[in-house]
């Protein structure tokens, strides 16, 4: 930094086109020979201080720059009240530490460059410690010339107080640019809400204002992408974003519409047909297969005056009269498309592929114990009816198509071109809005279900083992809840004597043995061959859903074994009280909401509060009928409770 002449008294060295002698005695302390020849030499020395003192430090900076004439001027000593009176009137800026000339702290703290050279030592941890080279030289050799233990302690103490002045200068320095960027982030703010606000300006002068009123000035959610620079709106900006913004607009009026239909239809389903269809839902026995209020109100006998009548139109009784009459046939006609394609399922097995389709109903097949499918989604094996409400059948959709509900319907749903005033660009059959409330479930059949010929072949043998007959239904497994013992080879643990092998599947173990053909792959099977390999049979017993759960099919033929045995005595009495203690709380049994067929299910005591706050479901014997019919539900979309496990048995032969 130049410090500028060191003379108590400084002359005036006037411009060549001035006497020699003129001087100006007003102003002392600092020489007209720093500036050059100019325009402001010809100002009083004093109104240039003025008008250097309404600069901020950062022009100031700037100013000494341009010429060296400024520099000498405002680098001078007698040039500090200057910086001083800059500094001062920058808002909550800490003073001006004492190792710094009032120059340096501005360059400091109003520029991103430091004029200090910093360095940090590799395994220092706290992040914050910096080193001043030259300062660390400078007192490192301060203190080794001073002499004196008690005259080093004193340094020391006197180095720690400026240490920690300097510590709580840092902080005020902290706290000073976190107001700056938070009075940045305000200005900034209040420009570009300044901006929107033109933004409407421009929309309420092209007809917009309806939408911006209904919208309490919100601006569409596209707008946004385009950003909000911190800066007024100029016509320039404006022609280059009018287009989209229009287009944005006519989006935003689009959805309002569409939210006005909705909420109109919404209306309409809770008013007409709501009540008669909780009335004739509650009229059935509990678990029986229902048709959700959604598709009930697809129907042609419901969607005509839902649908097709004008919406400020009042509608009347008489117009549902008829649907509401053709309701328990629809309900009948559905649940035997429903089952229908269960048994078309049914039919391609290779159990009964050779019986006539006569044979095969839902009153003689579906029902039995034997009858067993197996999704590929979820690899669970599930019984009927359970099958009917499986979570993995059903397909979540927000805005339903009428080409969604091919398999969820009788017949298919036939689009009808509603026209809704002010919405040209919506084509959607409009029918379907009433749906887009929920992510409504769809049925997309039974293309990932199978009927397990492989569990059928061990149901059967487990009644044989129980001395059942063949054709005992699920409904008395489930009222009977048998226990076996479970005796066949899907059953065995391979262990092995020695090595990493223990408690492995025999199956996996000959998947391991036989893959992969490369050469150094067949070195390192030969390896773990000497690894003797011992199958071992645990004595376990299981409910019957769980051990035909755990059934897969055998691999190579052999002589047929014994696949399950009856328990009885003290066995059973093991195995029932283990398995009592082991049952999961009430909490895990997942129920479906039939009003909006909700995904993930509800509990028991769930359901009741969800049908009675979410939907105003009213029972006709009030909460207690809601809540004897909801304790009476008992089609699981997870039929296996997930808590339910082997039961190890004690060794005869120990």
């Amino acid at each position: 930094m130049a410090k500028g002449s060191s003379r108590k008294t400084r002359k005036l060295n006037p411009p060549k086109d001035h006497p020699s002698g003129s001087r100006d005695k007003d102003i002392r302390g600092a020489s007209r020979s720093a500036l050059k020849h100019d325009v402001l030499v010809d100002l009083p020395l004093d109104i240039l201080c003025e008008m250097f003192k309404l600069l901020p430090p950062l022009d100031l900076l700037q100013l000494a720059r341009t010429a060296k004439s400024f520099r000498k001027f405002l680098m001078n000593r007698a040039s500090r009240s200057i910086w001083t009176h800059a500094l001062s009137a920058v808002e909550d800026l800490p003073p001006c530490p004492t190792d710094l000339s009032e120059p340096q702290y501005a360059y400091l703290m109003f520029t991103n460059h430091c004029h200090r050279i910093f360095t940090e030592p590799q395994h220092v941890k706290d992040k914050r410690t910096r080193f001043h080279v030259n300062t660390a030289v400078s007192l490192y050799a301060c203190y080794k010339k001073t002499k004196g233990a008690e005259a080093k302690k004193a340094w020391k103490k006197e180095q720690r107080k400026v240490w920690l002045a300097k510590e709580e200068h840092a902080v005020a320095c902290e706290r000073y640019f976190s107001k700056v960027r938070e009075r940045e982030a305000q200005h900034n703010e209040a420009l570009r809400e300044k901006r929107r606000e033109q933004i409407r300006v421009k929309l309420r002068g092209l007809g917009w204002g309806e939408e911006l009123d209904i919208t309490q000035g919100q601006l569409p959610y596209d707008a946004y992408s385009w950003g909000f620079p911190a800066k007024e709106l100029t016509e320039e900006e404006w022609e280059g974003i009018e287009k989209g913004m229009i287009v944005s607009m006519e989006k935003a009026r689009e959805v309002r519409l569409k939210n006005i239909i909705r909420t109109s239809m919404i209306n309409r389903v809770n008013t007409w047909v709501k009540p008669a269809y909780t009335s004739f839902f509650f009229s059935q026995p509990p678990n029986t297969i229902l048709p959700s209020i959604h598709q009930v109100c697809l129907t042609e006998a419901f969607r005509t005056p839902l649908c097709t009548l004008p919406l400020d139109q009042d509608l009347s009784v008489d117009l549902f009269e008829n649907a509401i009459a053709q309701l328990p046939a629809f309900a009948e006609e559905w649940r035997k498309n429903r089952i229908d394609q269960v048994l078309g399922v049914v039919r391609k097995s290779s159990a009964y592929k050779a019986t006539p389709a006569s044979d095969l109903s839902a009153d003689t097949v579906l029902p039995l114990a034997s009858t067993i499918f197996h999704c590929a989604d979820c690899n669970q094996k599930i019984t009927y009816p359970s099958i009917l409400v499986h979570r993995c059948l059903f397909a979540e959709s927000w805005q339903p198509k009428p080409q969604d509900f091919v398999h969820d319907m009788p017949t298919p749903i036939v689009p009808q071109e509603i026209e809704i005033p002010d919405v040209p660009s919506i084509t959607d059959d409009f029918s379907l809005v009433l749906l887009t409330k929920y992510s409504v479930g769809t049925w997309r059949g039974m293309k990932r279900v199978k009927f397990d010929d492989k569990a059928h072949q061990h149901m059967l043998a487990m009644l044989d083992a129980l001395g059942w007959s063949s054709s005992t239904t699920v409904e008395e497994m489930e009222e009977k809840q048998p226990y076996v013992e479970c005796l066949c080879r899907c059953f065995e643990e391979v262990t092995a004597k020695t090595g990493v092998q223990a408690n492995q599947p025999r199956a996996i173990t000959r998947s391991i043995t036989r893959s992969s053909s490369s050469k150094k792959t067949r070195k390192k099977l030969v390896a773990i061959r000497p690894v003797e390999m011992v199958v071992t049979k645990k004595r376990k017993a299981a409910r019957w859903m769980k051990a035909i759960q755990s059934c897969g099919s055998h691999k190579r033929s052999e002589p047929h074994p014994e696949c399950f045995a009856k328990l009885e005595g003290q066995n059973l009495v093991l195995a029932t009280t283990v398995e009592q203690a082991r049952q999961p709380p009430a909490w895990m049994m997942r129920l479906d909401c039939f009003m909006c067929m909700a995904q993930g299910g509800f509990s028991r005591d769930a359901l009741e509060h969800h049908l009675s706050l979410e939907h105003r479901v009213e029972h006709p014997d009030g909460m207690n009928g809601l809540k004897a019919y909801v304790n009476g539900l008992n089609l699981w979309k997870n039929y296996m409770p997930s808590g339910e496990r082997y039961v190890d048995l004690e060794d005869d032969s120990s």
